[in-house]
């Protein structure tokens, strides 16, 4: 096991972070953009250790602590990489810096690089990126609702107003799934557009019924007495995946040996987590700002490399069904080898 370095070191040394706004292309003007050489904004190699700097867009949330723990264990300087990581509200803001150049790889929740796929975007997925528990009521992104709301199950979210993060995207999907799995009429729900951290606020003020939440929030709402009503990941299939790893089409064609490094380092990261729980706790205090206390209550994800491609035919066919994709996916299109 590699020797653990301090928070300063890993901070200052070989992990560059940089925030900040990013501009969002619309979809049109992706599809007839002209992304730059992807290795012309990789540094070839830098002047200390010969490592190439990499940019890798992701959203700071629990489900990406490998990454972290990766740069912090040496894992990605070990297969000649090193990452500057730029943060984002979401896959939204991703997709089009990693389709312009400007990020090599980048991070985001299926459903929306589905839709890119289809759209025309030239997005390759590389890996895997965080995979559901698989253990109803105990998943790391759930429904909650409070006790005054009514609701203790999928079906009594029918006639309900549903909070989740994006319209007609990943949370709607799965909670449609539910609910028509359970026998009910997913049509009658009214789903409203509320970012996360605003989840817990709406639910104990009565503005909504019911929201699908991530941690750290999911945690924060069953703290302030909530409690979950309906998993829907787990409900979609069995090691269902809810993000993938992605990078330009055009960067998996013309540098498949960066891929295959950046796609190892990243098993690595993802082994590292799954067997040391206690760091990935620690971490995620760091990057994601959690106190102790939540960080040691937060539903933790499965790290699982390969993509249960089960599991993704399974969304796109609930996505197809629901009207937020129009065709079925060229699978060995989306998925680079």
């Amino acid at each position: 096991m590699r020797e653990s370095r301090t928070r300063q070191n890993r901070l200052s040394k070989h992990f560059l972070l940089k925030s900040g706004a990013i501009t969002a292309i619309s979809a049109l003007a992706l599809m007839g953009c002209s992304p730059s050489d992807p290795m012309e904004d990789a540094t070839a190699s830098t002047e200390e250790g010969g490592l190439d700097q990499v940019t890798l867009g992701l959203i700071p949330i629990t489900d990406v602590a490998p990454v972290y723990l990766g740069i912090e264990q040496g894992i990605f300087k070990d297969h000649g990489l090193e990452l500057d990581i730029q943060l984002a509200q979401g896959g939204a803001a991703i997709v089009p810096a990693v389709v312009s150049g400007e990020y090599q790889f980048g991070y985001s929740n299926v459903v929306s690089l589905l839709v890119a796929h289809q759209n025309q975007i030239p997005i390759s997925v590389i890996s895997n990126g965080s995979t559901s528990t698989s253990v109803a009521g105990e998943d790391s992104t759930e429904v909650a609702a409070m006790p005054s709301s009514g609701i203790s199950s999928v079906l009594d979210l029918e006639n309900k107003t549903v909070a989740i993060n994006a319209l007609s995207n990943f949370g709607e999907i799965t909670i449609r799934n539910s609910i028509e799995q359970a026998g009910g009429n997913p049509d009658t729900v009214t789903f409203v557009e509320v970012p996360y951290p605003n989840m817990p606020a709406q639910l104990a003020a009565g503005e909504v019924d019911a929201a699908w939440t991530t941690e750290p929030f999911r945690t924060q709402i069953l703290q302030e007495g909530g409690a979950i009503v309906a998993s829907p990941m787990t409900d979609m299939a069995e090691n269902f995946d809810s993000a993938f790893y992605f990078a330009s089409t055009q960067t998996a064609e013309e540098n498949p040996e960066l891929v295959e490094r950046f796609r190892s380092a990243l098993a690595e990261s993802f082994q590292y987590a799954s067997e040391n729980e206690s760091s990935v706790r620690e971490i995620i205090q760091d990057y994601a700002g959690l106190s102790p206390e939540l960080a040691a209550e937060v539903e933790l994800s499965q790290w699982i490399p390969e993509i249960n491609r089960e599991g993704l035919e399974e969304l796109a066919g609930s996505a197809l069904k629901y009207g937020v994709l129009t065709k079925e996916p060229d699978y060995e299109g989306f998925i680079a080898e």
